[in-house]
């Protein structure tokens, strides 16, 4: 066919299955004269019963093409829209194919797909192997149908139009668009976007950039080729590369570059506004951050008619709450809150209230009294202290992230610090993995107040260690009067020993292979792993801040207080406080608020380590019935540093010899072989 057809640029040839485009009818006529003649030249005989003739519109290959542009077939998208949900990757597999079929309309399908894709992400997956199917699936797998209906008409390619290629990447996905200018207007040819692996998504965001302009102008490649366009990009610093010494290139890079220059090396800025791709690839990333906060309107709205806070109002349910409707600075929207403590709390309905607690548990995820404690404040609703530990101890990243010990040695008595900031814990957390250049962490706790500080490290050379811990912690707080570190080279150099001097620090060391010593620091270590390890991301340095900010705030029971508090004299404000507290300080002179917070800083006194005596042996009682259990590490292989366990399968049976086993402490457990 290709023979036969040769040199007659106004048809389109699949197969055998030709289309003749025409401007006019008596055009059309002409077309369709040379095309007889050629198929009667070579003996190819036409079914008059499928050929359609003189007609505006049709179907061609699964789409409707008209003069218009090409798009979609109604019945097709019909059929997507009642496809049922998936239960199988057999089933998923099936339906992301049938709506890929028309991605080239869909500018999202990389961002939207993701959490589809993630389903079938893994060890490989049979035809009928079922799977979790979560909440972000099952609103990926909404928006995907609800887009198909908002397809792009894709307008015809005109081989003396102007060209035109737009990219853009976020750290989802890339992607990019091909227009041609038809009357001044720019008009689609095609939509291209992928999602980003974990490895690019720790590039820079030049890295990416160039990426998604590599990948576009590869996907287009057959249309782009013999053709001057223009390449837009809404970062800056691309449109310079190519008047860069290709010695500053890295190799990857300057491969991308190449590829580029054989096309157009006519790479010019667009305004983020403008660059509708960056918009539609930013846009799902917004939504999420809107989806994680607490929308108090929909709260308004549902406590109209909640039947349980309409028993608290109307008294029908003895309570010490005291409900006033409250509205919340800067808009128009009132809640009904809880006045009884000086600090407005809003009054969670039954819809919201995992969502509540999902928000600020994912914080540091604290325990589960820890979570009840830091919820209780700024949030009510009927027994919510049973629900809140309820749902920490089902919490799944809390399970795989953190160790349960139940095996405790003595406490040892260490005689408290005299004041504030005067006897710190320090010590180093690494290697770990490699995140924004980042691979090792300064760690350092306060033993009067508790306070946290985590320093991210790209080396621990003695310099390194001395110049965080004086820019992080002794420009903020002082000098402290004792360091305790264990015997670390970095903590024996002579340079630690000069800053110190230098400040009139005392050091002292913990003894060989007795982190015990060590033990407020080292525990730290332990909730920060867990705590990263619940957020399950690659970039630990991007969650540390919001986890140290949950730890902060955390209440202490020994302490009776937060770590904030004992600093500052109050808690810090963190996501999810809308409403300000009307505190008695307020209405207090300046003089006389600072002669009240002196006194009460001066009371402060350090407590002692709280003990919990606990039974040297502890089985659980469901471990008869359960089926899977999470493995730190196995006989051939140890987990790595800020990787949750893996699940394996577990046999009841074995655990009548628990308490032998727990006994042997000097051989490895069979049961965590």
């Amino acid at each position: 066919m290709d023979k036969v057809l040769r040199d007659l640029n106004f048809i389109f040839c699949y197969l055998d299955d030709i289309l003749i485009a025409s401007l006019t009818a008596a055009e059309h006529a002409e077309h369709l004269r040379l095309v007889f003649e050629r198929l009667d030249r070579y003996g190819i005989v036409l079914n008059v019963a499928k050929c359609v003739l003189g007609v505006t519109h049709l179907t061609f290959l699964g789409y409707s093409v008209s003069s218009e542009g090409i798009h979609p077939l109604e019945d097709r998208i019909t059929a997507i829209k009642n496809f049922p949900r998936p239960t199988t990757c057999g089933d998923l597999r099936h339906f992301l194919g049938m709506i890929n079929f028309y991605r080239r309309f869909l500018p999202t399908a990389a961002t939207d797909q993701a959490a589809l894709h993630d389903l079938l992400s893994g060890p490989t997956k049979k035809k009928k192997t079922p799977f979790d199917w979560t909440s972000d699936a099952e609103a990926a797998f909404i928006i995907c149908k609800n887009n198909l209906s908002k397809y792009v008409l894709l307008a015809h390619h005109r081989s003396n139009a102007p060209l035109a290629v737009v990219s853009d990447a976020s750290d989802v996905a890339m992607g990019g668009a091909l227009h041609q200018l038809v009357n001044g207007v720019w008009q689609p040819l095609g939509f291209y976007s992928k999602k980003i692996s974990a490895t690019q998504r720790k590039y820079s965001a030049y890295d990416r950039e160039l990426l998604g302009l590599y990948s576009t102008i590869r996907y287009f490649r057959h249309m782009l080729e013999g053709r001057h366009f223009v390449a837009f990009t809404d970062h800056k610093p691309l449109t310079f590369a190519f008047r860069r010494n290709r010695d500053s290139f890295s190799p990857r890079q300057f491969n991308q570059l190449d590829f580029i220059s054989q096309f157009t090396t006519d790479i010019r800025h667009i305004s983020g506004m403008l660059n509708v791709v960056a918009d539609a690839l930013s846009r799902v990333e917004m939504d999420a951050v809107r989806a994680a906060v607490i929308n108090f309107a929909v709260l308004a709205q549902q406590q109209q008619t909640d039947e349980e806070l309409s028993a608290y109002l109307s008294k029908a349910t003895p309570s010490d709450l005291r409900l006033e409707r409250v509205t919340l600075p800067g808009s128009d929207v009132a809640v009904y809150c809880d006045v009884s403590t000086g600090k407005p709390r809003p009054f969670i309905t039954p819809a919201l209230r995992r969502a509540t607690f999902e928000r600020l548990h994912g914080l540091s995820h604290p325990s589960g009294k820890a979570s009840a404690a830091l919820i209780r404040e700024r949030f009510v609703w009927p027994g919510m202290k049973r629900d809140i530990k309820e749902w920490a101890r089902c919490c799944t990243n809390c399970q795989r992230a953190k160790i349960s010990r139940h095996v405790h040695s003595p406490v040892a008595d260490f005689r408290p610090p005299s004041r504030r900031f005067a006897v710190v814990h320090v010590d180093l957390n690494g290697p770990l993995p490699p995140s924004r250049g980042h691979r090792y962490l300064l760690t350092a706790i306060d033993r009067f107040t508790r306070w946290v500080e985590g320093i991210p490290l790209e080396e621990i050379t003695a310099e390194a260690v001395a110049r965080a811990f004086h820019s992080n912690w002794i420009s903020r707080f002082g000098a402290p009067e004792t360091v305790i570190t264990d015997q670390g080279r970095q903590f024996e150099s002579q340079l630690f020993k000069s800053l110190a001097s230098l400040c009139g620090v005392h050091l002292a060391r913990t003894t060989a292979y007795h982190p015990v010593c060590n033990g407020m620091v080292e525990r730290l270590h332990r909730t920060l792993k867990a705590a990263i390890m619940c957020y399950a991301v690659d970039s630990w340095t991007d969650t540390l801040p919001t986890i140290l900010l949950g730890l902060r705030v955390q209440h202490k029971d020994d302490l009776h207080a937060s770590a904030a508090e004992m600093v500052y004299g109050e808690t810090l404000r963190i996501p999810g406080d809308f409403i300000a507290s009307e505190t008695p300080a307020a209405s207090l002179s300046e003089p006389d608020f600072v002669s009240q917070l002196r006194r009460h800083m001066a009371a402060l006194r350090p407590a002692p380590i709280a003990r919990h005596g606990q039974p040297s042996v502890f089985v659980f009682k469901d471990l008869q019935q359960c089926t899977h259990v999470n493995c730190a590490r196995t006989q051939f292989a140890v987990r790595s540093s800020l990787r949750t366990p893996g699940l394996i399968k577990f046999f009841p049976a074995l655990t009548k010899h628990s308490a032998s086993w727990s006994a042997q402490s000097a051989s490895p457990s069979p049961l965590t072989a």
